[in-house]
Order: C-alpha cells, then sequence, then structure tokens
C-alpha cells in the first residue's frame, strides 16, 4: 500500500510539472495583458489644420427612393435633394469664396468630422444643414453629440473662433446658431440659403455676403 502511495504521489507531481509551465505561461499573458491595458495607447496624429472648418450635412442627389412604410424599420434613411442648390454645393462654393479671401478651408461632411482637434485647430467653424421637420438632419446632430459634446465636456470653448451657420430654412438656422452659441465663439449673423423657391442669382448672393461676414471677423 505504502508503494502505491508513492506511485500515486509521484504521478500527480509529475502531472502537476507537466502543467506547470502552461500556467506560468498562462499568468505571464495575464499580466502582459493588464501591463499593456494600464498603458494609454498612442494618439492619433492631429489632423492638418485649417483657417476655416465647413460642417455640412444633407441629403444626395442620387439617393434611393424611400422604403415604403410596409417595409418596417430601416437603420437610416438618406433624404434626396436637388441636383443644384443644395447644401453641400452651397458649402463648397462658400468655401471657394474664403478661399479666394485667402483662407485655407476644410469642407468635410458632418459624419466624417469625427476628430474634435480639427474644431479646435481652425480659426473659424461653420456649419450648414437643411432643414427637416424643422430640425438639422440625423448627421448634424450626431455631429452635435460625438464631437462638439466631447469638447463642451471637456470645458473647451471657442471664445477664439469664429462661428456661423447657413440652412435652407429660418427655423433649422436658429437651431445651429444656438448650438454654436454653446462654444462661446465669435458669432456671425448667419444665412437662410437655398431652398426651392431661391434662385441660383439670390443663392450667389446670399453664399458671397456671408462669407465675407466671416472673414470681416477673421
Amino acid at each position: 500500500m505504502r508503494l502505491s502511495g508513492y506511485v500515486v504521489g509521484g504521478c500527480v507531481i509529475l502531472a502537476l510539472a507537466a502543467m506547470l509551465p502552461g500556467y506560468v505561461a498562462a499568468q505571464e499573458g495575464v499580466e502582459a495583458g493588464e501591463e499593456a491595458a494600464a498603458t494609454p495607447t498612442a494618439a492619433p496624429k492631429a489632423p492638418p489644420a485649417s483657417d476655416v472648418l465647413i460642417v455640412w450635412s444633407g441629403g444626395r442627389p442620387d439617393a434611393p427612393p424611400l422604403p415604403p412604410v410596409e417595409a418596417g424599420p430601416v437603420d437610416a434613411v438618406t433624404q434626396s435633394t436637388p441636383e443644384a442648390g443644395n447644401v453641400k454645393e452651397v458649402a463648397e462654393k462658400l468655401g471657394k469664396e474664403l478661399e479666394a479671401a485667402g483662407y485655407s478651408v476644410l469642407v468635410i461632411a458632418a459624419e466624417e468630422c469625427r476628430d474634435p482637434r480639427q474644431v479646435m485647430q481652425a480659426k473659424a467653424l461653420v456649419l450648414g444643414s437643411p432643414e427637416y421637420f424643422g430640425l438639422p438632419p440625423w448627421q448634424m446632430v450626431r455631429f452635435f453629440d460625438e464631437t462638439l459634446y466631447r469638447l463642451y465636456r471637456a470645458r473647451v470653448r471657442l471664445t477664439d473662433h469664429v462661428v456661423a451657420a447657413f440652412s435652407t430654412n429660418e427655423r433649422c438656422l436658429d437651431v445651429l446658431e444656438s448650438v454654436l452659441k454653446s462654444t462661446q465663439g465669435k458669432a456671425v449673423e448667419g444665412a437662410v440659403i437655398g431652398g426651392r423657391r431661391a434662385s441660383a442669382a439670390d443663392r450667389e448672393g446670399s453664399i458671397k455676403r456671408l462669407a465675407e461676414r466671416i472673414a470681416g471677423e477673421l
């Protein structure tokens, strides 16, 4: 019986010895993982700075037809927009006017502007949006929630920045300007630009005047 006990004990010791390297390796892996988690990852490189950041949101001329109500829920709906006079076109023309005045300009879609440093590095922030039920579309609201709100919570105020907005509707313009007010930037009078009833000449004049107001504060 004593011999049998030695044999059993020896087997247990051998089994533990065989398991030990795996246990040690596993522990080392856990410790390495904890150390990696404790070490902050390097922040991505800041995007290039521009004097004026124009963030726009709107529909697409090539947007597919809206799904019927019978189709049930959808992840997102992209509204259609006119070929001429849409918000993207207005944003690009405004950018060209400001470039002609000697400023560097970045025109970017709201869903692509997710780095708060892009806002901080600019000298002016301009928001442009059409009106859906009196409000900006969800892409612009997401920009408010994910980008501007981060600056707000970090107590970063744009007191040295010029801020302005344009929309196709007065009520929506009020919403954009209300959001910009929270940044404490130097507000420039916004503009209602576009809309189905606006002529090309009206749009061009409004764009030029808004560019002149922004440039006058830079």
